[in-house]
C-alpha cells in the first residue's frame, strides 16, 4: 500500500522519509486526486487546521495518521471524530512509526497504547449523556449491551470473559458483533460513541 508523507516541515518530511525508507514513501505538498482512495497517509496536524470541512471529508476518506509536534488528547479525539485512523508524536521513534503504517495498513487504529488508556479514561470522567448510550445500545443483545459497556470502559477481552463468565473466545465474536451492529471500527471507536 502506498504512503504518502505531507507536512510543511522539511526536517521532519526528512526524519520520516529516512525512518520509513523501506516503504518507498512519497512526500507531497498537498491533498489531490492523484493520491489513490486506498492510500495511507501520514499528515502533521498544522495541515489539517486550516482545510474546510469538504477537504476535511476528502482526506479522511483516505487512511489517514495525524502527527502533531506537541500531541493533545482533545486534538486527537477530535481528529478520531473526523475519521483519522491513528495519532501520534510527530518525533515518535521511527519502530512506532513503522508500527502506525502496519496498523494502518491492516484497517487498525493506531494509538500509544498509554494513550489509549488516558483517552478512555478521560471520557469516563466527563459527564456524558446516558440517553444517546442507552438508545445506540438498543441495537444490540442484552449480552451485547454488557459487552459492549465493559469494552468502553476499557476492560480487556480476558477481563470481560472472567467477569461475565464465558469465553475469550465468545467475548471476540461479540466484539465483532457490536462492532458491525453499532458501524464501529474498534474498541477506541466504541468508546468514543458511548462517551460523547
Amino acid at each position: 500500500m502506498r504512503l504518502y508523507l505531507l507536512s510543511d516541515d522539511s526536517l521532519l518530511n526528512d526524519r520520516w522519509m529516512s525512518s520509513l525508507m523501506m516503504l518507498k514513501p512519497i512526500v507531497v505538498s498537498m491533498i489531490s486526486s492523484n493520491i489513490e482512495k486506498e492510500a495511507i497517509l501520514f499528515i502533521q496536524d498544522k495541515k489539517i487546521i486550516s482545510m474546510s470541512e469538504a477537504e476535511m471529508h476528502d482526506l479522511f476518506s483516505r487512511r489517514v495518521m495525524v502527527f502533531s509536534m506537541t500531541p493533545d488528547f482533545s486534538e486527537a479525539q477530535s481528529f478520531l471524530q473526523h475519521g483519522a485512523m491513528g495519532y501520534g508524536n510527530a518525533m515518535m521513534h521511527e519502530s512506532h512509526l513503522q508500527s502506525a503504517y502496519q496498523a494502518l495498513e491492516e484497517g487498525k487504529v493506531w494509538l500509544y497504547p498509554d494513550f489509549i488508556t488516558l483517552m478512555i479514561s478521560q471520557m469516563q470522567d466527563r459527564s456524558s449523556s446516558k440517553e444517546k448510550s442507552l438508545a445506540v445500545l438498543e441495537l444490540l443483545s442484552p449480552r451485547e449491551r454488557e459487552v459492549a459497556i465493559m469494552l468502553g470502559d476499557g476492560a480487556t477481552h480476558q477481563e470481560i470473559a472472567d467477569a461475565l463468565e464465558i469465553t475469550v473466545r465468545t467475548i471476540k465474536a461479540h466484539a465483532s458483533a457490536i462492532y458491525q451492529k453499532l458501524s464501529v471500527k474498534d474498541r477506541l471507536a466504541l468508546s468514543l460513541l458511548l462517551h460523547p
